[in-house]
């Protein structure tokens, strides 16, 4: 066993003793720990992995959504939660349906949840409770679906000439000539 898969089965332990109610399932795949939780239980969950003086997983490096259309419960968050004292990170997982699109928000606790959290409401439509400024991030603000759910029409995007070409930066290359 190399010291890497101490620190990882320490901290696995670790967060399995301390919050077992949340735990749903566990594993260490090509190194990295991925434990699935209960949505209702991610704030606190957040917390206790920031605070806890053993693990310190002061930064939130990423969050992200897959869409698994023949899973029941389809939508997939996955959190990747990093600890600079410790030099080792792990991915929280929560499972929903696609009709229960609310989260609780991260963005109390970590400030790069913030950006994360609107890139996955604007590609996914998952809505974050008590987010203070949730509104997309990538697509216009009229643009109608979320283009990384599966089921969303790829012949849906409209025209470039249904597109109001206003945005800062645009430049209609027949002006250019």
């Amino acid at each position: 066993m190399k010291a890497d898969d101490m620190d990882i089965m320490f901290a696995l332990t670790v967060i399995k003793e301390s919050m077992p109610q949340s735990v749903i399932a566990s594993d260490v795949i090509n190194g990295d720990t991925h434990i699935r939780i209960k949505k209702d239980d991610l704030l606190k969950f957040a917390l206790f992995l920031k605070n806890d003086a053993r693990l310190e997983f002061n930064m939130l490096s990423d969050l992200f959504a897959v869409d698994y259309p023949k899973r029941a419960e389809r939508i997939e968050v996955i959190y990747n939660f990093y600890s600079i004292k410790n030099n080792f990170r792990v991915f929280i997982k929560i499972w929903s349906k696609i009709d229960e699109p609310e989260y609780p928000s991260l963005t109390s606790v970590y400030n790069s949840a913030d950006w994360f959290e609107r890139e996955v409401y604007d590609m996914f439509g998952l809505k974050f409770k008590g987010h203070p400024d949730l509104k997309r991030i990538l697509n216009p603000d009229d643009w109608v679906g979320h283009p990384l759910l599966k089921d969303y029409p790829l012949r849906k995007r409209p025209e470039p000439h249904e597109i109001e070409m206003d945005a800062p930066g645009y430049i209609d290359l027949e002006q250019i000539k």
